[in-house]
């Protein structure tokens, strides 16, 4: 009796790509991380096809079927009622339906994101499928293509009477309502049925172990003959992304930190030192040319902006005597007592206390009430232990400024070495203050 379809419901169908489509997914997601803890990023893309061919194309080619359509009463059959041979299952399966074209777009988009998220060298732009550059962008266009096609050629089932899709009409197979064909009813053919759904029960279960054994333990024994495990490669992945980044830009300080801790913890300290001599090279060019444009900016405009960035740049370098230079070319030749004090406290912070007090000095000899001029007068004549001479001017701070907390405090500090200062002489510095108010 000659074999007649009978289609099934596109609801059916539909149910059974799902149940599929969930399987499948779960299980390559265990290989995928399978493959990345035993080797970090490698070839996952075709852990992810071992498990199409042993959840799809080897059920179809061998039972007519997979647990979707299983579930849901169908079969996948030939013009004949039978099954697919297996060059027809997986064309079905791989190319009609996209299956493979998915799972490579699927690869390529999780090899970007690894690359973007610094787990990935540059180069594994397919996530380890391994083409190189022109050939992976050629194969990403073709997969694109194809998987569009087959969400066209899924919507073909929609509009035909005998609800064939693309991928069946390619493939010469119809999806039927199981059983397509009944089982013999003749003892003898029916043993003979018996026996030879034994037989590719058999081979289905060797060829499911060999595709099992190798998507899950092929990875541990590479891993084991010398490969490297998935902490070692992010490791060493990341510690090249972060090198190109610095050599890119080696005078970058956060860039420099990060790579020679990533070299510290690998036990590369030669190469950690090397990177440390990289980095102070690049520094130092790139604050020779800074310094050399604020040079030629504050030549032109001669402001003070320019001016403290150059001197705190020659300060940071050690180069007092040149940063002094350049203040005194800011001051110009007739300074101001305001500026002389600020001349001065930044000479007594940079620790030259004789040259401070001179530049104070002759400050408050302009201007005796000059403010914080008597305040850090008297604090850097207590740095160099002159300390008579110190009170007397913390007390001139004091009387034109009761409030001086700063100079109350130097003062309390001068007093332990040389004692108060008697009522008398406190009275005859407040006339002199009040003397040089009212001359102002």
């Amino acid at each position: 009796m000659p074999f007649v379809p009978r289609p099934a419901a596109p609801s059916q169908r539909a149910l059974a790509g799902l149940i599929d489509a969930a399987i499948i997914g779960v299980l390559s997601g265990a290989a995928v991380v399978t493959q990345v803890s035993f080797r970090g990023v490698v070839q996952p893309l075709w852990g992810v096809l071992l498990v199409m061919l042993g959840c799809a194309v080897v059920p179809l080619a061998a039972f007519k079927r997979t647990v979707g359509l299983h579930v849901m009463g169908l079969e996948v059959v030939n013009a004949h009622g039978r099954a697919l041979d297996l060059v027809n299952a997986g064309f079905r399966e791989l190319i009609g339906r996209g299956a493979f074209p998915l799972a490579y777009l699927l690869t390529l988009g999780g090899g970007l994101l690894a690359v973007r998220f610094g787990v990935a060298g540059d180069r594994t732009l397919s996530f380890g499928f391994g083409a190189p550059s022109q050939g992976a962008a050629l194969a990403t266009v073709a997969c694109a293509v194809a998987f569009v096609f087959s969400l066209i050629g899924h919507a073909t089932l929609f509009s035909r009477p005998d609800g064939r899709s693309l991928a069946d009409l390619l493939s010469g197979s119809f999806v039927v309502a199981a059983p397509a064909i009944p089982e013999p009813t003749d003892l003898e053919e029916f043993d003979e049925h018996r026996a030879h759904q034994r037989r590719v029960l058999r081979n289905v279960v060797l060829v499911e172990l060999a595709l099992g054994l190798a998507l899950f333990a092929l990875p541990a024994l590479m891993n084991h003959g010398g490969g490297e495990r998935a902490a070692t490669k992010v490791e060493r992945l990341k510690l090249e992304a972060v090198r190109a980044k610095f050599e890119r830009d080696p005078a970058s300080g956060s860039l420099h930190a990060e790579l020679v801790q990533l070299l510290g913890n690998a036990g590369r300290d030669a190469e950690a030192k090397e990177v440390t001599a990289r980095h102070a090279q690049a520094l130092g060019v790139k604050e020779l040319d800074r310094e050399g444009r604020l040079r030629e900016r504050f030549a032109q405009q001669h402001d003070r902006d320019t001016a403290q960035q150059l001197i705190s740049l020659l300060d940071e370098q050690n180069r007092f005597d040149e940063a002094r230079e350049v203040y005194l070319e800011l001051l110009g030749p007739t300074p101001t007592p305001p500026q002389l004090v600020g001349f001065g406290n930044w000479l007594a912070t940079a620790g030259r206390t004789d040259e401070a007090i001179a530049v104070l000095t002759q400050a408050t000899t302009l201007d005796p009430l000059v403010p914080l001029g008597q305040t850090l007068l008297g604090a850097c004549l207590f740095r160099a232990e002159r300390y008579t001479l110190a009170r007397e001017h913390l007390e001139l701070a004091l009387a034109d400024d009761p409030t001086d907390e700063d100079a109350a405090d130097v003062l309390k500090q001068v007093e332990a070495k040389t004692g108060p200062l008697p009522a008398g002489g406190k009275r005859d510095l407040k006339r002199q203050v009040e003397r040089w108010k009212r001359a102002r």
